[in-house]
């Protein structure tokens, strides 16, 4: 297999949710399937690692896991944290404090098993009454313990933490506070080795306009945060109101790359919608939208800083439409 710009820019891009709908697999079924994955896919390098809620992690032994195919090669996690549903900050520390100690003694019961397992992100959702109120006083109130006590509890075991914010209401209040707060943060904690990230469903009950999107892909990269994206992204590019991961990958990465004076809100939504799939260009050496390009060396570089990956019940319907897009 020879490196390309398309293994650059989309290589580890989706974390398989296969237990979740419409998709809702069993455990074992979800895990049959990412076993097989690596020697049936297409693009066998499009997946990154496995989301489970903290429940499900509890039960994987190694056992299981060479039962179900694997061959003893690590297996990767994104754990989906516990619902919260109370706006008070005191009970979001509570559940995502117990969440963290319980993946922290899977970490401890799997690290020397005969199948290494590691969960290396961790996702949880904002209360929707926080991410509005004037100033990002409460926002920061609720985050600063946890990133604190996430940087300290899981040492360099869990290196992304997301925070799932909603479309929704006053979203672009809701992106603009969460984002500043996690900026605030970072700025004062700058010696502890986190980076946290929001999280966006691009599809399901809400699908987001491409301003919207754009919104948060340009204030995610103008900041310096991690990116997450969940729901819909099943097709390589754009159809109608389903975009196209490809989109949405080349849009992260442009906006990284070049900056949002270069490369901003507009530039971002316009390449959102691109519909046609001879306008993104995959080269031996260089990645290509319209006027804008980056290197293989560049697109490793902007991968670094926004993280991105989406998660997707299903692995086959984005690989089969990759290979037709782009064969």
């Amino acid at each position: 297999m020879t490196y390309n710009s398309k293994i650059a820019l989309l290589g580890g891009a989706i974390d398989y949710a296969g237990t979740f709908p419409p998709a809702a697999l069993s455990l074992e079924k979800a895990l049959d399937r990412a076993s097989r994955w690596r020697t049936e896919g297409k693009h066998p390098w499009l997946m990154n690692k496995m989301v489970l809620p903290v429940t499900e992690i509890k039960k994987l032994t190694s056992q299981m896991l060479y039962e179900l195919g694997a061959d003893g090669t690590p297996w990767l996690f994104a754990a989906l944290g516990t619902a919260c549903q109370s706006d008070q900050s005191a009970e979001f520390y509570k559940t995502v404090e117990w969440d963290l100690r319980e993946l922290r003694r899977c970490r401890e019961k799997w690290y020397y098993s005969s199948c290494r397992q590691d969960v290396i992100s961790y996702e949880t959702k904002l209360p929707a009454s926080i991410l509005t109120t004037k100033g990002t006083s409460k926002i920061y109130d609720f985050i600063s313990p946890v990133l604190e006590r996430a940087a300290n509890l899981t040492s360099n075991e869990v290196r992304d933490l997301f925070f799932e914010i909603s479309f929704e209401g006053d979203w672009k209040l809701a992106i603009e506070n969460s984002s500043q707060a996690l900026v605030d943060w970072l700025d004062e904690n700058d010696e502890l080795d986190l980076i946290p990230g929001l999280k966006f469903r691009t599809g399901g009950t809400y699908i987001p306009t491409a301003t919207q999107l754009a919104e948060a892909v340009s204030k995610v990269t103008s900041h310096g945060l991690r990116f997450k994206a969940t729901q819909g992204l099943h097709h390589a590019v754009t159809h109608g109101k389903d975009f196209g991961f490809v989109n949405l990958f080349a849009a992260l990465n442009f906006a990284q790359g070049y900056g949002p004076e270069e490369f901003g809100v507009k530039e971002v939504e316009a390449c959102l919608l691109e519909s046609e799939s001879k306008n993104f260009e995959f080269h031996k050496d260089k990645f290509c939208w319209k006027k804008f390009s980056m290197t293989l060396e560049e697109i490793e570089v902007a991968r670094r800083s926004h993280g991105a990956t989406f998660g997707s019940c299903s692995l086959d319907e984005p690989d089969e439409d990759l290979f037709k897009e782009f064969p």
